[in-house]
């Protein structure tokens, strides 16, 4: 007669064995799981690194490019701009040393090109005393923002149109005066006894700048002021100076007004990627081409047609 006691003996071997089946069969399980995961992980971090070296030699290629066009900068725009005047106008909050870069090309392709007016965060006109004294400086009743404003523009390009008054009355050091424009030099063109009242001289083409980072919204600035310099007959190009930002805006966006405008494309240049070497060059190039009535849109971004100006003999 089988006993109590080996029924509970039968029944823990049986609960024995179950425990040893799944721990074992769940050991076979997991090491084949891991085994498959090691796998994965061993393809991907082969792709990773194959990449990678892609990557690398991307990055190297695009290094030498750029190395290349640095080095052939001065010798593309030798010679473009001799005996040419120009005006280089950026809004404050760009990229300082691109626009000074851009004006030192324009300086070694042999234009006279003296400096940069820069354009103050003041001409935002936040507060009212600031539309005030935009309106003393200008002579003209300060009604509003934006009719001050375009006032400035108007009096600005008449008087780069007029390359210089010679007076205590420029328009030029009333603005400076005001803390709207400050003029900065670059290289030793100025000289000792330069004056902002014999800027920029006669018969200049403006270089005019805008960028990302402006500090006056480019709404403000590009379009208008650009749309004044035209009417006055003043030969410009506009550039734009970009800054990748997440949410930001896309390259070439700053100057669609002007691209998208029939009347301004035919008479004034663009090129919207002064943040690069390339568009050192275009800029240079484009100013030069105004000298032969060729205008174009340059760069990347919408609106552009080309990268960069068409060869043409100098």
């Amino acid at each position: 007669m089988i006993n109590f006691r080996f029924h509970i003996v039968s029944l823990i071997a049986v609960f024995l064995a179950l425990a040893l089946g799944v721990v074992m069969g769940a050991t076979v399980v997991n090491r084949a799981i891991v085994d498959r995961l090691n796998d994965r992980i061993d393809t991907v971090e082969s792709n990773a690194n194959r990449r990678k070296a892609e990557s690398d030699q991307l990055r190297s290629e695009v290094g030498q490019l750029h190395s290349y066009i640095d080095s052939a900068k001065d010798f593309a725009v030798t010679g473009r701009l001799n005996g040419v005047t120009v005006a280089t106008i950026a809004t404050r909050g760009v990229d300082g040393d691109a626009v000074k870069q851009t004006v030192q090309l324009a300086q070694r392709a042999g234009a006279q090109d003296v400096g940069i007016l820069w354009l103050e965060e003041k001409f935002t006109l936040g507060d009212n005393e600031a539309l005030r004294q935009l309106g003393d400086a200008l002579g003209v009743p300060a009604d509003n923002a934006k009719a001050t404003r375009d006032a400035a523009w108007s009096a600005l390009a008449t008087r780069l149109a007029g390359g210089g008054s010679g007076g205590n009355s420029d328009v030029l050091n009333a603005l400076e005066n005001a803390g709207f424009v400050k003029f900065e030099t670059v290289g030793d063109q100025a000289g000792e006894n330069f004056s902002l009242t014999t800027f920029p001289g006669s018969g200049a083409r403006v270089l005019l700048i805008d960028g990302t980072n402006g500090r006056v919204a480019a709404n403000d600035v590009l379009a208008p002021l650009t749309n004044a310099l035209v009417v006055n007959r003043v030969r410009v190009v506009a550039a734009e100076l970009f800054d990748e930002k997440d949410g930001g805006p896309d390259r070439g966006s700053m100057l669609s007004p002007i691209r998208k405008n029939d009347d301004l494309t035919q008479n004034v240049s663009t090129v919207d990627d002064l943040d690069l070497t390339e568009g050192h060059v275009s800029a240079v190039l484009a100013l030069a081409d105004l000298g032969r009535n060729v205008v174009g849109q340059y760069g990347f971004g919408a609106g552009a047609q080309k990268s960069i100006p068409a060869w043409s003999s100098p």
